[in-house]
């Protein structure tokens, strides 16, 4: 199946084959006839204009389909908010695997079976390269970016080639607050503190041929299981790009009732917290049919509507919902 880039690019092959042809031609021309200083100079001119448009194409489908010349990342952190006060987690190092073979850099099912315990301690095997970002280690309030606000997590020049995988390397001052209480988060029995996140190429968000960018959103409400009466972390984080998925956002009344936003489908799901004023937002959802459920407290009732297209790329802006008791 061809995405919109894939037909571009065989467009543009059938018009360089046609350029190509041309050009030949005018050269077979120029040997083999009789010609005139001006006749010479009239076809050496029209040579020269289709070889510049050839190589205007090139660069063009350079541009937008060649991943794999050296670029600047940039990598943004967000969340999907849970009901707690904050969440905070200690970040120490950010990575990102980078596979630099030709052979098979633009086949997105190349690392499927690149284990992510047998990259713990790794810098480098056949599936790629771990490159370190530069970033800022230390304790994020990750519930602060939520509702389309996120933060600059850190950003690296990378070499050619295709990025495989986000690690993320947890320190062990992990905390939650939950009315206002502090509890530690360990990490679940069996969890290291190395965090991976897999990468495709709908991921990432190609600004230009030299620039790059990828969020990573921080799954709260997934990320935290309560065991026993302690709160314990399992990191769950998922990417995504602006240009390959869908964003909804809208307002719910009123401010007493202390909404939480559910959006969902069959094969996925995300929450948002809204704001003092009822705005909310949620990013990162695949191109689908949705439903919502606002869920009330303080005796407020839950809403849900359903059947809500989103298109990969585009913003959906939901009427105001208001709860009632």
């Amino acid at each position: 199946m061809h995405n919109r880039f894939d037909t571009e690019y065989d467009l543009d092959k059938k018009a360089l084959t046609s350029i190509d042809f041309n050009i030949h031609f005018l050269q077979l021309k120029i040997h083999s006839m009789q010609l005139t200083k001006k006749q010479f100079i009239g076809l050496g001119i029209v040579a020269l204009g289709l070889s510049a448009i050839l190589v205007a194409c090139q660069k063009e489908i350079s541009a937008v389909n060649n991943p794999n010349s050296a670029k600047q990342l940039s990598l943004y952190l967000t969340d999907d908010p849970c009901q707690f006060d904050s969440v905070f987690i200690d970040i120490q190092t950010v990575e990102v695997k980078i596979d630099t073979n030709a052979g098979h850099m633009q086949d997105d099912h190349f690392g499927d079976n690149d284990d992510d315990r047998e990259n713990d301690h790794q810098s480098h095997d056949g599936f790629g390269q771990w490159d370190t970002l530069t970033f800022n280690a230390g304790i994020y309030n990750v519930l602060r970016f939520r509702n389309g606000i996120d933060t600059l997590l850190g950003t690296a020049n990378l070499p050619a080639g295709a990025i495989r995988k986000i690690r993320l390397t947890l320190g062990i001052n992990n905390a939650l607050v939950k009315d206002g209480v502090t509890s530690p988060l360990a990490m679940l029995a069996g969890i290291n503190n190395y965090v991976y996140v897999k990468i495709n190429k709908e991921h990432e968000d190609v600004i230009n041929d030299t620039h790059s960018a990828m969020w990573i959103d921080f799954d709260v409400c997934e990320s935290i299981k309560m065991i026993n009466g302690q709160y314990y972390l399992k990191p769950v984080l998922k990417p995504f790009g602006m240009k390959n998925f869908a964003r909804i956002e809208g307002k719910v009344f009123p401010a007493a009732a202390n909404a939480f936003v559910r959006v969902y489908n069959l094969n996925e799901s995300a929450t948002a917290s809204p704001e003092d004023d009822g705005e909310y937002k949620v990013r990162g959802l695949h191109e689908g049919m949705y439903n919502m459920t606002f869920q009330g407290s303080n005796g407020y009732k839950d809403t849900t509507i359903t059947n809500i297209q989103l298109l990969k790329g585009q913003e959906v802006r939901i009427p105001d919902i208001t709860l009632h008791l």
